[in-house]
């Protein structure tokens, strides 16, 4: 066998290892290229490359090449992480515009009034479609059908097209550094807890602020009518324990302890132990500092469940959460500007003498680096070279943690109901009307309809 497909099992054995909570022969070393940090390093105009991604292909290369990962460390452009301008452009988007440096940010948008909380219980997937999505994406209006139509093809495409232009580059660095493979195709999905979607672009922070207070019960009754909706949207066509669906959590931090027990977890519980109950691993981002909420996850989230910390206290995280939940995060991405490689490597140590034993720890950075100007690329080769070597086990195989669903959750259509819209395909009504229709097309149809369904929905987070 050749040293490339060792290689490539090794780290594929590392990673199904961790993911089935036995512990690897070492951990799994990651890195991640934000597309502007590419463009910096590459010397690219900071805007130019958003419209032609081929561009960062030499940096790209160059950057693999510096830095030792076991995974691929770019990603190909897509609408949820690169948040690439040319869809929120064709579509006139209010909720992501790009600042003068280059930029796509997310400014404070409302695309749901007070008075229209009632609409949304009531409607559901319907109202986002009439309503908030062509506040939040004017081209999208509905007072002109063929401008609206005109721009959602063009969006589609343009975002299509920016992704498999990428495709080649990523793949041709999948071969050349024989990186692990990932988890199979469909078992990975991006969604939002509902009071966050409720939060985000509907009612924006400031707006949701005033309804902690004013509007308690409606938020309790929106919150369950988006659950099937953000349940849908987070839910991969395949369960595979490396997979698994991401949600980043905005705004517990920003509220009182009561109103996250009353508001927040209600729904969110539900959403996560029904992910599990069809072998889904929610991967939690909590933003921010939740140190005081640690004894509430512990007792209400699932076990298995990937928590990925900004903030926080290394060593009460690890004793609290350590055995319940895979743990990911809280080293400073700061250190790697501002450390010199022997301080950074010392910083590493330090945090893997806490993390390291029992294991469930995936080492990760506490936020995502911006640009160039963020990360010293010696210091960060340094860091991951001793990962690399730092990071192993004398008593590989042996089991640790807690398995996904050890609680044995069962979907439960009762809990999460499916997504009911006039706007999606009905099977029983294109049956009633086209009774020639064969059954082997019903899966073909309903995937692209939600297909549809999902690309509505990435507009909104």
């Amino acid at each position: 066998m050749s040293d490339e497909m060792n290689l490539v099992q090794e780290r594929s054995q590392i990673y199904r290892d961790f993911y089935n909570n036995k512990l690897p022969k070492r951990m799994p070393v990651e890195a991640s290229f934000p597309n502007s940090l590419i463009a910096e390093f590459g010397g690219l105009d900071p805007i130019s490359y958003q419209y032609d991604y081929t561009k960062l292909a030499s940096a790209a290369e160059e950057l693999c090449e510096k830095i030792y990962s076991d995974s691929c460390p770019i990603t190909p452009p897509n609408i949820v992480s690169t948040r690439t301008p040319s869809i929120y452009e064709i579509l006139n988007s209010r909720n992501f515009v790009m600042s003068k440096g280059g930029q796509v940010q997310h400014p404070e948008v409302v695309g749901m009034l007070p008075e229209e909380y009632p609409q949304l219980i009531e409607k559901g997937f319907d109202f986002l479609l009439e309503t908030v999505v062509p506040r939040q994406h004017p081209n999208l209006s509905l007072d002109n059908s063929i401008k609206r139509s005109t721009a959602l093809e063009m969006g589609k495409t343009a975002l299509m097209n920016d992704t498999m232009s990428f495709i080649p580059i990523y793949m041709g660095l999948m071969q050349k550094y024989n990186y692990y493979p990932g988890s199979p195709m469909g078992s990975f999905a991006v969604a939002e807890a509902p009071l966050d979607f409720v939060a985000d672009q509907l009612r924006s922070f400031s707006g949701i602020s005033i309804d902690l207070r004013r509007n308690r019960e409606f938020i309790k009754e929106a919150c369950e009518a988006v659950l099937p909706l953000v349940y849908a949207w987070g839910l991969p066509a395949v369960g595979h324990p490396e997979g698994g669906t991401m949600l980043p959590l905005h705004m517990p931090t920003f509220m009182r302890e009561k109103d996250f027990v009353e508001l927040y977890i209600p729904t969110f519980k539900k959403q996560l132990e029904q992910y599990a109950a069809v072998g889904v691993r929610p991967t939690l981002f909590c933003e921010d500092d939740w140190m005081r909420y640690l004894d509430i996850i512990h007792d209400e989230l699932p076990a298995g469940t990937k928590l990925m910390f900004e903030y926080g206290d290394p060593k009460i995280i690890k004793d609290k959460l350590g055995k319940k939940f895979i743990l990911n995060g809280l080293f400073p991405v700061s250190a790697l500007n501002k450390d010199t490689p022997q301080q950074i490597v010392d910083r590493a140590k330090e945090l893997l003498d806490i993390m390291m034993p029992g294991g469930g720890y995936l080492f990760g950075f506490d936020k995502v680096i911006l640009g160039a100007k963020d990360a010293n690329i010696e210091t960060w080769a340094s860091l991951n070279n001793f990962l690399r070597e730092h990071m192993v086990y004398d008593n590989p195989g042996e089991s640790f943690g807690t398995p996904l669903n050890s609680e044995g959750f069962i979907r439960d259509f009762k809990l999460i109901p499916e997504v009911k819209s006039k706007y999606l395909f009905n099977w029983d009504e294109h049956k009633a009307k086209y009774p020639h229709t064969p059954d082997i097309a019903k899966g073909k149809f309903e995937k692209a309809s939600h297909d549809i369904f999902v690309s509505y929905m990435n507009l909104l987070i």
